[in-house]
């Protein structure tokens, strides 16, 4: 079976692909995994054969509208339309993509696509050659504005398809664990969250127990950007105050600025999978794959979410009682030492992550999944 993956425009897009491709290639099967050209050092990085579906670099893309004019980019997260901005940068990065893409579908003659929630050009080129996609996802991430600002942005080609709108995928795959999971969420089949991230030589500090705690603070793949960034850089300030090792996984130059600013953290690009079983709590972003490991690790989590397609994720997880969250509006010295206090000190918050992290480990595994996709293949 010959499996063609196609990842969005960032690391954690590939990250959450790369546990089934890897089964896939395990099990025999030939895999590809399609990125844009920036990030197919990502992909060979978690040892998967890369394909660059771009020419154009990222930041083009998201700046200019395919009519040439520069496109409005909503200052606010919170903005109405930063959703559909959302959108259209993803349509217009999936028919950059179909270029490449049709060349290697034209010729390769794959038996599936295997796209990311957003992943717009693995759902058109399944339907130009009649071979089944799969839409892959991970947590409650707002996906119906998103969809619609992109259809607006393929309106081309979609029309040259004879298709008013995107086709639903054959398959849904989804790893978020269900008592996390929205209640009106699409049926789906589950997957178990297998950490799968850019490696490093590990030293002995970054998998053993401190004498004490540890707190880990991290914007993800995403850390590079001011919001993210602004976000550690607080978060850190108000963590030099407890009896606490703070650890940052971060891209090297986030890494740099961070101990220049605060010498005594540990920074640096640290395997979350490997860091995450020694900590006792972590700050973030509320991103999906960093949220999941550390809910696989059984550690409570202080989320942060900064934009409004993550938010509803984090609320489901603070419901839980894995977490605690805040929305911008509600971040200040106060709320954020409550929280940190009640998530180091309440043991109810740690039994929970655990409850959540068991959960996840009875998902079925991604070498299972593969035989679902043998089968769809087959039919």
């Amino acid at each position: 079976m010959k499996l063609l993956f196609v990842a969005g425009p960032t690391p954690s897009n590939i990250f959450a692909l790369a546990p089934l491709a890897t089964a896939a290639r395990n099990a025999g099967h030939q895999v590809f995994m399609s990125a844009p050209k920036e990030l197919t050092s990502v992909v060979t990085g978690v040892g998967l054969p890369a394909l660059a579906a771009t020419t154009t670099d990222l930041t083009a893309l998201k700046a200019t509208r395919r009519s040439g004019e520069p496109e409005h980019v909503p200052d606010d997260v919170d903005h109405p339309d930063f959703i559909q901005y959302t959108g259209r940068w993803f349509g217009r990065l999936a028919a950059h993509s179909l270029v490449r893409l049709r060349e290697v579908v034209a010729a390769w003659r794959p038996d599936a696509l295997v796209g990311g929630p957003h992943a717009y050009a693995a759902a058109l080129l399944a339907h130009e050659y009649d071979v089944p996609w799969i839409r892959h996802s991970w947590t409650a991430l707002d996906t119906v504005g998103i969809h619609t600002g992109s259809e607006g942005e393929l309106t081309p080609e979609l029309a040259e398809l004879g298709l008013g709108r995107l086709v639903l995928p054959d398959l849904l795959i989804d790893n978020c664990p269900p008592a996390i999971r929205p209640a009106d969420a699409a049926p789906a089949q589950q997957i178990r969250w297998t950490p799968l991230n850019t490696q490093r030589p590990l030293e002995p500090w970054m998998y053993t127990r401190p004498a004490r705690r540890r707190v880990c603070v991290t914007g993800g793949s995403m850390a590079t950007t001011s919001n993210n960034f602004d976000l550690i850089r607080s978060m850190v300030q108000r963590l030099t105050a407890l009896d606490a090792e703070i650890v940052i996984p971060a891209p090297a130059e986030v890494a740099d600025e961070l101990h220049a600013q605060f010498p005594q953290v540990r920074a640096g690009w640290i395997p979350l999978d490997v860091l995450m079983p020694t900590c006792d709590l972590i700050v973030h972003h509320a991103g999906g794959l960093t949220g999941l490991t550390a809910s696989l690790a059984g550690v409570p989590q202080l989320l942060l979410p900064q934009e409004a397609k993550v938010r509803e994720a984090a609320r489901l997880v603070a419901d839980y009682g894995a977490a605690r969250s805040l929305l911008p509006h509600e971040v200040d010295p106060d709320s954020v030492g409550k929280a940190l206090d009640a998530l180091l000190e309440d043991p109810t918050y740690t039994d929970r992550s655990h409850d959540l992290g068991r959960e996840i480990a009875a998902m079925p595994s991604p070498a299972e999944v593969v035989a679902v996709l043998e089968d769809l293949a087959a039919r």
